[in-house]
């Protein structure tokens, strides 16, 4: 069904204020989509505070180049979802190619994060990397594992002196 010119200026508005205002996106292939993942998809993404949204082509890349997109995004062809972020963009990598893995459906295009463009490539990498607590926690663990070995070394140090000293007054007594 063919949209109002109204309806297009709103809708264009509406990717206008997504581009603008998320921390990063990602463009994913909607045909071959299976109704029952992508609901899925989209509760999952809700959970995550990401979004995901069937963009109607044209309208989008006029919404592209107005708010100044790298130009990469601007080869958009056939059906095309985005899904939408504002802070870790690993937990929507990580759900688009679970959803890929088990239904062969939505095949990332490619995405920006900060500014920078992002390929296929690059995206499914993302979803390799750990998500933003697991590095704090493994940071936090890197920090303290000098900390606790100085504190093994001195108190190995004073347990054996306490073994000896003990050891030398069971013999004198």
């Amino acid at each position: 069904m063919a949209k109002t010119r109204s309806e297009k200026s709103e809708l264009l508005d509406k990717y206008k204020e997504i581009l603008k205002n998320k921390g990063g996106y990602f463009l994913v292939n909607s045909d071959r989509t299976d109704t029952f993942a992508i609901s899925d998809l989209k509760m999952k993404l809700k959970e995550v505070d990401a979004n995901y949204i069937v963009v109607k082509n044209t309208l989008f890349k006029v919404a592209l180049q107005d708010t100044e997109q790298p130009l990469e995004t601007l080869d958009l062809e056939g059906p095309t979802a985005i899904i939408y972020f504002d802070e870790d963009p690993t937990v929507p990598a990580k759900l688009v190619r679970e959803i890929q893995k088990e239904k062969e459906v939505l095949g990332a295009k490619g995405g920006v994060y900060e500014g920078e463009f992002l390929s296929e490539q690059k995206v499914m990498q993302l979803a390799e990397i750990p998500s933003r607590e697991v590095l704090l926690a493994q940071l936090v663990g890197t920090m303290n594992a000098p900390l606790t070995g100085f504190m093994n070394a001195i108190t190995g140090n004073v347990k054996g002196l306490t073994v000896v000293l003990k050891g030398i007054s069971e013999k004198n007594a």
